[in-house]
């Protein structure tokens, strides 16, 4: 029987977390999740405040947590967060910095690509 390997999924998410569909992405990131999907969510533009934790709550508290918690990862476009004053320092934990041309390789070698970006 031949093996086959988990689909890779990528999610590009360019709103912020008071747009509608933004809570929809973080629910669909987790079931893919839970479905075995390897799955990496994008955020760039105004998505990065989705990383900034909720004023007078835990470290763990911003919007996007919920992917990380269930085992998704998330890359942040690095020019369009130092641009809103989101430094490597400020990144949370498991949160990494990569290029819009290393989105354009993920999305090409992905099963599925989902851009929420209207």
């Amino acid at each position: 029987m031949e093996a086959r390997s988990a689909p890779r999924v990528v999610m590009l998410l360019l709103r912020s977390p008071e747009w509608t569909p933004f809570a929809t992405l973080v629910r669909l990131a987790v079931s893919f999740v839970a479905a075995g999907a390897r799955l990496t969510v994008f955020v760039m533009d105004d998505a990065i405040l989705g990383l900034v934790p909720v004023h007078g709550r835990g470290p763990n508290s911003f919007p996007l947590f919920p992917v990380l918690e269930a085992g998704g990862e998330i890359a942040v476009c690095q020019s369009t967060a130092e641009i809103r004053g989101l430094g490597p320092g400020a990144l949370p934990p498991g949160v990494r910095f990569e290029t819009q041309v290393q989105l354009g390789q993920m999305a090409g070698s992905a099963d599925l690509f989902l851009p929420f970006t209207a």
